[in-house]
């Protein structure tokens, strides 16, 4: 059976955020109106498009699946990883092997470069080149003489349009994805769990990175998530974050202390983790609880959401 529906948030992941004794059903807030969904929404039909990651073979026929497929894997694997991670508490380290942190480094990475937020800003690049490229064409060709006048005619107008097509942003994805993971290995991993009573939020977009406040006037304004200095967050689970810190300011034995360190946070810090999630989201954020008070912080970060730009 064809693979129509492609999530860019994988399902395994958003069952870690389902509500309580459900297995597939999460609460969806939407950051432009501040409101929650009348009814829970299935994990099947969020975070996904159709034919999302559909691509050309070399007879120009349409594949749909190939590249679906090719994500099987790692979508099967990482939630695995993160299921089995147990809060050792607060000051002790969670041990991973050695392959179970390029899992998760290559799902952080992949989840950040697979969303539309990113992929979008590569197919404007490449707009952009093309529509510079056409432009230098006629100007070459009409002042050789060679251009044909209605061509010339329709430029003139603007009435010519290039079209990219949408898979041409996916074997950069692949790429930067491969690259960030690499990227992610050499920062300091953190662990952390929320207050009591308390939950993580997830969002369409939850991979979110900023450069930590002491940092900031040595980078300034212009830096990515794969920056040495950046600081990358992801929620793992509603019960679990994972944090990169920068390592690059880090003597080895500092390294060695704070590496898979794990922490419970307080109410404010819970708090402003699951704002960190919001702020990256494109529109929706998802939770395992229905809750008033996320509902309005939601709502005040209608407009914001962080977008890579190329």
């Amino acid at each position: 059976m064809a693979k129509d529906n492609h999530h860019y948030v994988p399902q395994g992941y958003l069952r870690g955020f389902t509500i309580e004794g459900e297995k597939s059903l999460i609460w969806e807030y939407d950051k432009n109106t501040g409101e929650i969904s009348r009814q829970a929404k299935s994990i099947r039909y969020i975070c996904a498009k159709h034919h999302y990651y559909a691509q050309k073979r070399e007879d120009g026929s349409n594949d749909h699946e190939s590249m679906e497929n090719a994500f099987c894997k790692i979508e099967d694997e990482s939630p695995r990883v993160i299921k089995k991670i147990k809060f050792p508490g607060t000051g002790n380290k969670v041990i991973l092997t050695d392959e179970e942190r390029v899992i998760l480094s290559f799902f952080a990475a992949i989840q950040l470069f697979r969303v539309p937020s990113f992929r979008e800003g590569i197919n404007e690049t490449y707009q952009k080149l093309m529509e510079m490229s056409f432009g230098h064409i006629v100007a070459k060709s009409k002042a050789d003489g060679t251009l044909p006048k209605k061509i010339e005619e329709l430029h003139e107008r603007g009435e010519i349009e290039i079209d990219i097509e949408p898979f041409v942003s996916l074997r950069p994805m692949i790429n930067m994805a491969t690259e960030g993971a690499a990227r992610l290995q050499e920062k300091i991993w953190s662990f952390a769990v929320p207050a009591d009573g308390m939950t993580f939020v997830t969002s369409d977009n939850p991979v979110y990175f900023q450069v930590p406040e002491e940092y900031r006037e040595e980078v300034g304004d212009h830096f990515g998530p794969m920056h040495p200095l950046s600081e990358v967050t992801l929620p793992l689970r509603k019960d679990l974050m994972l944090i990169f810190s920068p390592s690059i300011k880090r003597t080895s034995s500092q390294y060695n202390i704070l590496d898979c360190a794990s922490v419970q946070l307080d109410k404010f810090d819970t708090r402003n983790m699951n704002k960190r999630t919001t702020l990256a989201a494109a529109q929706y954020v998802y939770s395992s609880e229905k809750s008033e008070t996320l509902a309005r912080m939601v709502g005040k970060l209608k407009g914001s959401s962080q977008r890579l730009v190329v």
